[in-house]
């Protein structure tokens, strides 16, 4: 699908599944994996301990309203919504993305394509870009949560990009007109490297399923990177004059 197709569907419908936005970066022998191997060093999220099994890393842009992006450094994640789970809540300290993954061609390319589907919809304030390498894991035959339930995280626009999987029974990535289950407008099980599922997270509501084994000696785990774009609160942006 065209970037142009994929901001028309995401206008229209407040969400659109891509299979083949890979098609759409120039991704040079050993550079998949290359990118994919940044996963295998994440770091546990022990806001998240006693509900979930998740690693993850934090890349943090600032958009200006010029439209040039500068590098934030904060490692201190705090999220506008409370998610009805058992998990620390306020400040979260993440460990930042390291240097080889914040340079890498599959990356830098994927955010260009990021921006451009949402271009049109952007407006002249700053926004705040959040990256996130998410791993979830499951092991001695027990399942890890990926997502909080049906939700949303408080942000304008979340694309959700498909890394791996290993040994893993299928997780289904659902969206919603609304907290009610009976409201689902997609449900698919994404596979391919880079499927993604983007949304407009103000006006439609989603979810995935849990991580599970498929043998049981062996670790399953399932890879995401999440880049949510959010526009920067007013205080926000007296702090970065």
């Amino acid at each position: 699908m065209e970037i142009s197709r994929i901001s028309e569907h995401l206008r229209q419908h407040h969400y659109c599944h891509d299979r083949h936005i890979r098609a759409l970066i120039d991704i040079a022998p050993g550079e998949q994996e290359s990118f994919r191997a940044y996963w295998s060093n994440l770091v546990r999220d022990d806001a998240f301990k006693d509900y979930t099994h998740r690693e993850r890393r934090i890349l943090r842009y600032r958009r200006l309203p010029c439209g040039e992006l500068e590098m934030d450094r904060n490692a201190e994640y705090t999220s506008s919504v409370v998610y009805p789970v058992n998990y620390r809540q306020g400040t979260n300290t993440l460990s930042y993305a390291e240097d080889g993954f914040i340079a890498h061609p599959v990356l830098q390319q994927l955010l260009a394509v990021d921006m451009a589907v949402i271009g049109a919809q952007l407006d002249e304030c700053g926004y705040c870009i959040d990256i996130h390498q998410f791993r979830v894991k499951a092991d001695n035959e027990a399942s890890s949560p990926t997502t909080s339930g049906i939700h949303q995280d408080g942000l304008d626009w979340v694309f959700m990009h498909f890394i791996d999987a290993h040994n893993t029974m299928a997780v289904k990535s659902e969206v919603f007109a609304t907290q009610s289950p009976d409201s689902c407008l997609l449900n698919v099980t994404m596979a391919q490297f880079l499927e993604t599922v983007v949304i407009d997270d103000r006006l439609v509501y989603h979810r995935a399923g849990d991580v599970r084994q498929v043998a049981a000696r062996q670790p399953a785990w399932r890879d995401l990177l999440l880049v949510g774009f959010r526009r920067q609160a007013t205080d926000e942006k007296a702090l970065t004059r």
